[in-house]
């Protein structure tokens, strides 16, 4: 797993911004291996209990 932090508006992340739709700070966009966004919340600070709920499902195989 990786954090990474995204300063909006950098040129260099503009395509990171595009991809997720990223318009307002502070955003936090989980993703999955593969990219897809599997939870996101805009502003405030997240709660660390439903970011591990989140994390842990995606750490479940999927059928």
């Amino acid at each position: 797993m990786a954090v990474v932090r995204v300063d909006i508006e950098s040129p260099a992340a503009q395509m990171v911004v595009r991809r997720y739709g990223l318009r307002a700070t502070p955003t936090y966009v989980l993703v999955d291996g593969q990219g897809n966004e599997v939870w996101r919340q805009v502003g405030g600070s997240p709660d660390r209990a439903v970011i591990e709920q989140r994390l842990a499902g995606l750490a479940r195989p999927r059928r």
